[in-house]
């Protein structure tokens, strides 16, 4: 059995490889501003307010956040960094850090809506995991089903946040936020 830091570690360093898009074990600013335009070509958005949005979100949780995680203070941010930085960026400033995943998650299902309700169907979230952050279609699937806490077929910007949260911060083992990319 893994321990609760285990868990923990184990998900910051799958956030870490998934955000590392150039898979050159450091992280940088174009590594997560990228996001924002695959996200955009995954689901054929060419709304640049949209787009813009997502990318400014972002650009704050890396200059806010993540580039500090570095051991000189400015980045590059390899995954022994960001493992070890996660946990003090929200030590320190928990409700920053949160506030800013936050409009990472509104930009994020601004582009991701397609059909505009305000909600995350199971397509739209396979695709937008899948195709960003190359998560297994499979494996979100299941993490939908887990995540859809209410059974409505739907996942809303609380749920998608809250799963954010948990899976970024929690260490319980149970917790349904770990499913956010599939199982552990």
């Amino acid at each position: 059995m893994v321990s609760a830091t285990g868990v923990l570690e184990q998900k910051l360093r799958r956030i870490f490889a998934m955000l590392d898009l150039d898979g050159d074990g450091r992280l940088v600013e174009d590594d997560v501003l990228a996001l924002a335009d695959r996200l955009a070509a995954a689901f054929d958005v060419q709304e640049t307010t949209k787009i813009t949005q997502l990318r400014s979100a972002l650009g704050e949780f890396w200059r806010k956040d993540l580039s500090s995680m570095a051991v000189d203070g400015s980045g590059p941010v390899d995954a022994s960094e960001f493992v070890a930085g996660m946990p003090k960026a929200l030590g320190n400033d928990r409700q920053g850090v949160l506030e800013r995943l936050t409009a990472v998650v509104a930009g994020w299902m601004d582009i991701a809506d397609t059909d505009g309700n305000g909600l995350i169907d199971e397509d739209e979230y396979v695709t937008m995991f899948s195709k960003t952050l190359g998560a297994s279609p499979a494996d979100l699937k299941v993490a939908f089903a887990k995540l859809d806490r209410d059974g409505n077929g739907t996942l809303d910007r609380e749920e998608i946040r809250r799963a954010t949260e948990e899976y970024g911060t929690s260490e319980d083992p149970q917790a349904p936020g770990n499913w956010l990319f599939g199982s552990l």
